[in-house]
């Protein structure tokens, strides 16, 4: 007997319809599956003869293939077990889909020994995949049900074990689905007044906030930099509706979701150690998984120590800060990771980390040459701000006045975001503004083009880098609520180049 159940696998974020066939037969007993699955896929035939079994059904020797359509895409993820088992027990007659939910539904779900359905990764690419192709809904384990509910106008159906699954598809009995919290973000207990002085980096990242630039900030060890990064998530606006889908996306097929955080609803922070491999920075490996810098989409991906990075990892930088995204080309296929995010390094300025300060510092002109060779040109030059992190003396210390909270900045924060959202008719920040986008709207006075032009021929200005000059210069009219760039706005987005 041939049975046809629909499930999902990915490539890269992107969902793709699996046809999981089913062929049960008089002849020698085997088990074979075939249609390029993983290793996962071929170790779930003892998973799903187990999980029969000890649902009290017999199996009684036949001739099992199965077959993942298309054949010709690679296929992984432990969610095949439900699909494959569903079939074979249709194809020996244990159930009857005489209700026709197999072309309605599409099932996912790893099996365990037992016959209980256990989470899986990808659960959320497969619903949209099912809500974008017109089905029903989807059959999903329980413990994927808060993931999968961010989803809407699409049947969602969570199962514990195979009986329930059994009882769906016979019957129609739906286990009662477990309430869903409202999403509400995670309180975030850091705040910038916990920050003292550093009125220049905290107006910078006030900047990188409002208009979603990247910048690096370069101080003494002890100074603040890492203190200042770790708040920037205080200061960004939430997540819409959109992005937390996205998000959740990209985590769950990173297999980053568990009991604690079913979804991402607050803007992440990822944080790698400089030890950190190109691999688990960009995004690669045999079978291509989001690496940190998508894990970091629509949120923060902060570098400490930039400089001690492998100089592989932070050349590999140089695209997908450019393009807001990473393409991964393998045997597989082209797959590409989104990466819309804010990027944040922070480093040294010299071995000793006295640079700023002549009377302390150790270093060698020749041990200052080969420290600042670490960085590149290049990647420099995809920087839209530099800030120096001076170390408090001791008024600083010790002075009680504080600046704005983050609610404050957040406030400031939203009602630029709020500018740029009208001005584009869509979520684009001015960062990622295009040529067109930059002559229309970075509309320079006399003034102002005089000023521009002296830096270009003073400081050797990149075209990129006149345009980033240009993006931060307007992100700072919008937070003055100002129509057009002054002379005052462009001349601050200059002193945030480095000379």
């Amino acid at each position: 007997m041939l049975v046809q159940v629909l499930s999902s696998s990915y490539l890269g974020i992107e969902p793709f319809l699996v046809e999981v066939e089913v062929d049960v037969t008089n002849g020698l007993p085997i088990f074979n599956i075939v249609g390029l699955g993983d290793a996962t896929i071929s170790e779930s035939r003892d998973r799903i003869r187990s999980g029969i079994k000890n649902m009290g059904y017999l199996l009684e020797p036949r001739r099992i293939v199965v077959n993942l359509t298309p054949a010709n895409i690679k296929k992984r993820g432990s969610h095949f077990d439900l699909p494959i088992a569903i079939g074979i027990m249709i194809g020996m007659r244990f159930i009857s889909d005489y209700r026709g939910i197999l072309k309605d539904y599409l099932l996912m779900g790893e099996l365990s020994l037992t016959g209980e359905i256990r989470r899986a990764d990808g659960i959320i690419s497969g619903v949209l995949l099912a809500k974008s192709k017109g089905f029903k809904g989807v059959i999903i384990p329980e413990e994927n049900l808060e993931e999968a509910s961010i989803i809407k106008n699409i049947d969602i159906i969570p199962v514990k074990n195979l009986r329930d699954v059994v009882k769906f598809i016979e019957e129609g009995t739906i286990r009662s689905k477990r309430v869903i919290n409202p999403i509400n973000e995670i309180k975030n207990n850091l705040d910038m007044l916990d920050v003292k002085a550093q009125i220049l980096g905290k107006r910078a990242l006030e900047i990188v906030a409002a208009g979603g630039h990247n910048i690096i900030m370069v101080g003494a060890p002890g100074s603040g930099k890492s203190m200042l990064a770790k708040r920037i998530p205080t200061i960004l606006p939430s997540m819409s509706e959109d992005e937390i889908i996205e998000t959740t996306k990209i985590y769950s097929i990173a297999g980053e979701l568990n009991e604690r955080i079913p979804i991402v609803i607050n803007r992440p922070f990822r944080d790698p150690h400089h030890t950190s491999t190109t691999t688990s920075i960009i995004g690669g490996g045999r079978t291509p998984k989001p690496g940190e810098i998508s894990l970091a989409n629509n949120g923060v991906l902060f570098l400490d120590e930039f400089t001690e990075f492998d100089r592989v990892v932070i050349e590999s930088l140089r695209e997908p800060l450019e393009e807001k995204r990473i393409s991964i080309t393998r045997s597989l296929g082209k797959m590409e990771f989104p990466a819309k995010l804010i990027f944040v390094a922070a480093c040294n300025p010299c071995s000793c980390g006295n640079k700023f300060n002549e009377e302390l510092c150790t270093c060698t002109p020749y041990d200052l040459r080969r420290y600042t060779k670490k960085l590149s040109g290049p990647i420099i030059d995809r920087i839209d701000l530099y800030v120096q992190i001076n170390r408090l003396d001791d008024r600083e210390i010790l002075d009680k006045e504080v600046g704005d909270s983050s609610k404050i900045i957040k406030e400031r924060v939203i009602k630029a975001r709020e500018i740029q959202k009208s001005r584009f008719s869509s979520d684009k920040l001015n960062r990622d503004m295009n040529n067109n986008d930059i002559e229309t709207f970075c509309f320079l006075n006399d003034e102002c083009e005089n000023t521009i032009r002296t830096s270009i021929r003073s400081l050797n200005l990149s075209m990129r880098t006149y345009h980033k000059i240009l993006k931060v210069a307007r992100t700072i009219a919008d937070l003055d609520n100002a129509p057009n760039i002054e002379k005052k706005h462009l001349l601050e987005a200059l002193s945030f180049r480095k000379n």
